[in-house]
């Protein structure tokens, strides 16, 4: 190993990791259509929306999908309870081998729903704060209380139900508050995240963006609650330590790696773009809902072996130099991130007004196969001054 170098050669039949997620996924938006008008909602989803994707479209894209190594599906909106091919969209992904996840607004979770809701491997229930919050932001007098009503009810037949909470820097003092209740209805598990500036949140009346001050309050907020709950719940927080991420570049090996051994287009896409989004136009996208175009890695009309191919080989490299480029300048932090808003946000800079990532890009010796020696990282990311 060269001086420096950071050993990532993996044990005997361990996986390469693909990014931060835990799981190789896919996020998948069937529709826009849902039956509330969140005031912060990211794809600006809501009544008037009536496009949704056809189901045989889907399925044939899983199926393809599931050979690149994807394993999970995380369906999402609009609100997914509103799709009226959802339960047959679920039982194809499922005879696929995929393991399948829902986010709700919890309205609609309700017994009609059952049959449908029981054929998931778990489901979180959204939440934005305490009662007059979270009716405020989601412009429906009684939402919240819907909401509560759906995961106690769900909790009491057990089912392991989640909360997604987002948080508006005004809101962090309501999350003590906020957990009590929801753990105290039955939630296994709650993860936290700040409102991200897309979608209707663009325009959102009022709302301040997170300070460098307000991530470290949320943070350790999140970082209290989950000593407060050890036992009881799972607390997760999508804020990291910028420095921390980039002492974890190694888990894009699998996209930023220079191997001869196999070439970027034998690799799976799974591999290197963690998680896909499937949008409600179709589209499929890196990282989140509102990634630039340019970053488009195929349409489900056009979705084959080929056009993976021809990504693989020559588009994904708009993807890599991002990637690179936002690893780089996370060495150079020392605060709190969320890394798929600053990918996102990174994918809508004009690219000529960017610094060329690609020079920077970390090359990663040996093989990327289970069983073999895949080498050490060398240093060709330099970070900056990490005492900024």
């Amino acid at each position: 190993m060269q001086p420096g170098s950071v050993d990532i050669a993996p044990k005997e039949k361990e996986i390469v990791r693909s990014g931060f997620l835990p799981d190789r996924t896919i996020h998948l938006h069937p529709t826009r259509l849902c039956n509330l008008q969140c005031l912060h909602c990211y794809s600006t989803s809501g009544t008037q929306y009536k496009s949704a994707l056809d189901p045989a479209s889907i399925g044939r894209a899983l199926a393809l999908l599931r050979t690149e190594g994807y394993e999970t599906i995380s369906l999402s909106g609009g609100e997914p309870l509103v799709y009226r091919p959802l339960h047959d969209v679920i039982l194809m992904a499922k005879d696929l081998g995929y393991r399948v996840t829902m986010i709700t607004n919890g309205l609609l979770a309700t017994e009609r729903n059952d049959p449908t809701l029981d054929l998931l491997d778990g489901m979180a229930i959204s939440f934005d704060g305490l009662a007059g919050t979270h009716d405020r932001m989601r412009a429906r007098q009684g939402a919240f209380a819907l909401a509560s009503r759906s995961l106690e009810r769900l909790a009491a037949r057990g089912r392991s139900v989640a909360c997604a909470i987002s948080v508006t820097r005004e809101t962090i003092p309501e999350l003590p508050e906020l957990a009590e209740h929801l753990v105290g209805l039955g939630a296994r598990a709650l993860q936290i995240r700040p409102v991200a500036p897309a979608g209707r949140a663009r325009t959102m009346e009022g709302l301040v963006p997170f300070s460098e001050a307000d991530r470290s309050r949320l943070y350790l907020v999140a970082l209290a609650l989950g000593e407060a709950l050890a036992g009881t719940a799972h607390i997760s927080c999508d804020l990291a330590p910028a420095w921390g991420l980039w002492h974890q570049r190694d888990a894009y090996a699998g996209l930023l790696s220079n191997c001869a051994d196999v070439p970027i287009y034998e690799r799976p896409l799974a591999d290197l773009v963690n998680p896909l989004v499937i949008t409600d136009e179709g589209i499929l996208k890196p990282g989140t809902y509102d990634f630039a175009p340019r970053y488009d890695v195929a349409h489900l009309e056009n979705l084959d072996q080929h056009t993976l191919v021809h990504y693989k080989s020559s588009d994904i490299e708009v993807w890599q130099q991002l990637v690179a480029g936002v690893l780089t300048d996370c060495g150079s932090r020392k605060d709190l991130v969320d890394w798929f808003d600053l990918c996102a946000q990174a994918s809508e800079l004009d690219r000529d007004k960017s610094p060329d990532p690609l020079q920077a890009t970390p090359i990663y010796e040996g093989t990327l196969r289970n069983g073999t020696t895949q080498g050490s990282l060398l240093e060709t990311i330099q970070p900056s001054n990490p005492s900024r």
